[in-house]
């Protein structure tokens, strides 16, 4: 039996991709790796790279996850943010 909450999640990340690019960035999931980065993004053209958790839901990030991306932006000079649906 398919895990319902996983497709739904895998087509919104999909959607994400996709979205980014026909903006015509590179893009992929980091399917199965069970990291905090669902995505990487990254604009050649403006020199962004951009690792994005999206949520599915109302959820959202938690108070520890904003904080740990906060302190991972500073160390590594990359956008860290979250997409909700």
């Amino acid at each position: 039996m398919p895990n319902r909450n996983y497709e739904k999640g895998a087509r919104f990340e999909r959607k994400i991709v996709n979205e980014a690019r026909a903006k015509g960035f590179i893009a992929a999931r980091t399917a199965g790796s069970h990291s905090k980065i669902d995505i990487f993004t990254i604009d050649i053209k403006n020199k962004v790279v951009e690792f994005i958790q999206a949520k599915k839901g109302k959820s959202g990030l938690t108070k520890k996850q904003k904080t740990e991306f906060e302190a991972m932006s500073d160390e590594y000079m990359v956008k860290f943010k979250e997409r909700s649906e």
